[in-house]
């Protein structure tokens, strides 16, 4: 019976005269997401966007909304809606369609964006209740706690009656704040560092060092498939396959072995502020959080922040894993992230990892062997994939 969609935002509406902008990129997201659904009509509407068609969505199309719709970031909630006829009788029967599968208890709330209609908003809502109630006897009424919120809204040119809300992914619209580079290991934590990053309106460059074929290839197929999944949401996505493998040689063969792990992460990083810099991106996002695994202690956080000459985000930094792993499952990358493989960080560990490594040390270990040379070389041997949502 929908032939509406009404998209809400929640912090766009704070963006004063950059508001336009923001609700475009919003507008042109949702755009693409349903270029395959036909006849559908946009504009933006006193901070609203307004999906439209002459005529009713099937259910199919219904659904292809929703799932569309579930993964846009900008999104406060959303509602499917039906327009009609200003005469009070035709909206109590559509508003009793829009309740015909829901169960428990509902409210009536109106708005007159239409000031010249007679009633005022409360009277309205009466007059609807009192001929919707005889066509729905499954419900009832509850206007404190309702199950369902039907909104009708007073237009020029009808009535339109929204069935509930659901809620969106908030944030900013995906590209709206630039470009990041992200380093993903293929864990739980860095896709979902990734993904916050990417709420925020920021395009993730992602980065996955490895050490292949000194071990398998499963952490870079893991994070292919985790690529895919981000993809989803933030549309086309850059991956960049980094092979460490040599550096992390000379590390061992050269370096103190209770540095290891900081050496390699500062190599990592390295690496992640060049692949930043070919793609004018802002800076780095890692998904590290105090204190979780010996090499995120504050020293070693601080040891391998030395090297950056960009800023680095830690969106995670806080977090306890509970809280990443909620997330991660919320997101659809926790099922992948969890299967088990070789990392780049798991070769060659150390007996006793340092948890207070110094910045000074870790040069002093780094004149030992040729940093530049073997980053030129893992970023000369780098695989670039690109990774589209799919349709």
């Amino acid at each position: 019976m929908f032939d509406t969609v009404v998209i809400r935002t929640n912090e766009l509406c704070l963006k004063g005269g950059n508001r336009a902008f923001f609700e475009n990129r919003l507008l042109e997201d949702a755009r693409g997401r349903l270029r395959d659904i036909p006849g559908l009509k946009y504009r933006r509407d006193q901070g609203k966007i307004v999906i439209q068609r002459d005529g009713v969505l099937n259910d199919d199309e219904t659904a292809a909304i929703r799932t569309a719709l579930s993964t846009v970031f900008g999104i406060g909630n959303w509602s499917f809606a039906a327009g009609c006829a200003k005469d009070l009788d035709v909206v109590a029967q559509t508003t009793a369609r829009a309740l015909a599968d829901r169960q428990g208890s509902f409210k009536i709330e109106s708005r007159r964006e239409d000031k010249s209609y007679p009633l005022e908003s409360i009277q309205l809502s009466q007059e609807i209740a009192k001929r919707l109630l005889p066509l729905v006897p499954h419900l009832t009424v509850d206007v404190h706690e309702p199950d369902t919120t039907i909104t009708v809204s007073v237009l020029k040119d009808g009535m339109r009656v929204q069935a509930g809300r659901e809620e969106g992914l908030g944030g900013l619209p995906a590209g709206s704040a630039g470009r990041l580079a992200c380093l993903l290991s293929g864990g739980i934590d860095s896709p979902v560092a990734a993904w916050r990053m990417m709420r925020r309106g920021c395009r993730a460059v992602l980065v996955h060092c490895h050490s292949y074929p000194y071990v398998s290839d499963a952490s870079i197929q893991k994070v292919r498939r985790l690529a895919e999944r981000l993809a989803e949401f933030q549309g086309e996505t850059l991956l960049y396959l980094v092979p460490i493998s040599e550096a992390q040689q000379a590390i061992v063969a050269k370096a103190p072995e209770p540095l290891r792990v900081v050496l390699y992460r500062r190599f990592m990083l390295r690496a992640a502020e060049e692949i930043a810099r070919r793609n004018k991106a802002h800076g780095t996002v890692t998904g590290d959080s105090v204190g979780q695994v010996a090499s995120q202690t504050l020293e070693n956080l601080r040891a391998v922040s030395a090297v950056a000459t960009l800023p680095i985000h830690r969106p995670l930094v806080a977090n306890d894993k509970e809280e990443t792993v909620a997330i991660a499952k919320r997101i659809g990358t926790y099922a992948t992230s969890i299967e088990a493989q070789d990392d780049c960080c798991s070769l060659f560990m150390p007996r006793a990892p340092e948890l207070r490594a110094t910045a000074e040390e870790c040069a002093a270990a780094e004149e030992l062997y040729d940093v530049p040379g073997l980053l030129r070389a893992a970023l000369e041997k780098a695989e670039k994939v690109e990774f589209r949502r799919r349709k």
